[in-house]
């Protein structure tokens, strides 16, 4: 799950800021290469603990799974070398359900206020560059696209091939972004239909 579906999740437990932040900070922090070295409160603390129980559940749940083996194999067929096939499947999953609950109107309010709050200091930071790192990211979530581009086809294309570039086995070859480009909209259409299963609705 990726971390605006985190927070809607998170939201069902508390809409509190800092839980909110903290149960999408997994995600956010590799993002922007900033190291914490502790939290700073226990909202913070008890938002990330979450976040590690629903990943969990999510990728053991039957929704997932069987979606995720579809796409992958759909991708397959059209060309994908296996692992990229996987690795795309599995991240344009999770984008693109976070632009199918994006329509969410209270986790975006959720998604906002943590944004505020996350401005100021959820984290000890290992050094001034990872805190510069956050601030330059939360600056950017609260003034970027996101979580509706995740209902683009390109921009989720796009991102999904940046999200595997660094990885060997999962990398798609220049020749394999279109592919996946096209594909999105039949995959996207699956995620929209099965969505509440998705988030255990």
């Amino acid at each position: 799950m990726n971390f605006f579906g985190h927070a809607v999740v998170a939201c069902r437990v508390s809409d509190e800021p800092a839980f909110v932040l903290g149960a999408m900070a997994p995600d956010l922090l590799p993002l922007c290469g900033a190291v914490p070295t502790g939290d700073t409160s226990p909202e913070v603390t008890a938002g990330q603990a979450h976040h590690l129980s629903v990943d969990a559940a999510f990728h053991a749940s039957p929704a997932f799974s069987s979606l995720y083996l579809w796409a992958a194999r759909a991708l397959g067929e059209r060309g994908l070398a296996r692992g990229g096939a996987r690795g795309a499947a599995h991240v344009a999953i999770e984008l693109l359900l976070d632009g199918v609950l994006a329509s969410d109107a209270r986790a975006r309010d959720a998604y906002a206020r943590s944004l505020a709050d996350g401005a100021r200091a959820p984290f000890t930071w290992r050094d001034e560059t990872s805190q510069k790192r956050w601030g330059a990211l939360i600056a950017r979530l609260r003034d970027g696209a996101v979580p509706d581009a995740y209902r683009d086809p390109d921009f989720v294309a796009a991102h999904v091939v940046g999200a595997l570039r660094a990885r060997p086995r999962l990398a798609l070859a220049p020749a394999d972004a279109p592919t996946l480009r096209d594909f999105l909209p039949a995959l996207a259409a699956r995620v929209a239909a099965e969505s509440a299963a998705l988030v255990g609705a």
